[in-house]
């Protein structure tokens, strides 16, 4: 059988693991624990919320195959797995349903019960994070659709003791016509569950300290899992190199004053429309 028309995007998957690898280098082994944790969880729970009909009848030995590629320091060698059981006819929703739920939690017990190393459980969630990322929809009908509105989660990162500036911001996005669900002082929970229950298009997060990075990375991946096509933006205090965001997240913006925030999102937001 040949191969799908339509299977990955290898440029975004090969980013994505790419970032993965940056926050695996620059946090501490604690932080990096929890975003690993998070990953497991919330793909072994939502991967697979498509119809069950879908799920194909995969070996545990595949499984197994899997998650050996998963673990390896190249994160090519579960990309090119999961092309081939694409290629075999495998569905998108094959995958999420057959692999990456059964996937997560293969990793998630081989850590639990130590047969894998935190540095194996980091590189397989990371790769498995990025294979998800790279799905593309299989038809138009699954691409979220951006109709003009102009609507958007407002956020501070958890953690954050205030939220002026972001308040500020968002009186200013109502002013001009936005219509805007602010949250301030939310926990991390509290907010992904908010962003499953509302499924914002466009999200804004407010950062005022770099004390909190590590907060907002985990924020960032979980909301890319819960939410994976919206428009993520991030609003730094002045003392945050904007780089160095873009080296860590999976962003689409970095905002800097609110002039430019509304130019930057009527572009995007026209371009994905």
């Amino acid at each position: 059988m040949g191969k799908p028309e339509v299977t990955f995007d290898e440029e975004i998957f090969s980013r994505t693991a790419s970032l993965f690898a940056t926050k695996r280098d620059t946090f501490a082994p604690d932080a990096v624990e929890a975003l690993a944790g998070d990953i497991v969880r919330r793909l072994a729970r939502s991967a697979g919320t498509g119809p069950a009909f879908d799920a194909p009848d995969i070996s545990d030995d595949s499984i197994a195959a899997f998650c050996d590629a998963l673990v390896q320091p190249d994160p090519d060698a579960a990309l090119r797995f999961i092309e081939e059981r694409r290629a075999e006819g495998v569905t998108r929703q094959g995958v999420y349903l057959g692999y990456i739920t059964a996937a997560a939690r293969c990793l998630g017990e081989g850590w639990d019960e130590d047969r894998l190393s935190f540095l194996q459980v980091t590189y397989g969630t990371g790769h498995l994070y990025a294979l998800m990322r790279a799905l593309r929809a299989e038809s138009a009908a699954a691409r979220p659709t951006f109709d003009g509105d102009r609507c958007a989660l407002f956020a501070t990162v958890p953690g954050e003791d205030h939220g002026i500036g972001i308040t500020v911001a968002a009186d200013l996005f109502r002013e001009a016509g936005w219509e805007i669900d602010l949250q301030i002082g939310a926990d991390h929970d509290e907010l992904v569950v908010h962003v499953e229950r509302t499924q914002p298009h466009i999200i804004g997060l407010s950062l005022s300290t770099e004390h909190r990075l590590d907060a907002l990375v985990r924020l960032v991946v979980a909301m890319r899992i819960v939410k994976p096509h919206a428009i993520i933006g991030v609003a730094p205090a002045w003392s945050v190199d904007a780089e160095r965001l873009h080296e860590l997240l999976d962003i689409d913006i970095v905002f800097g004053d609110a002039k430019s925030a509304f130019l930057e999102l009527d572009r995007l937001i026209r371009l994905r429309g």
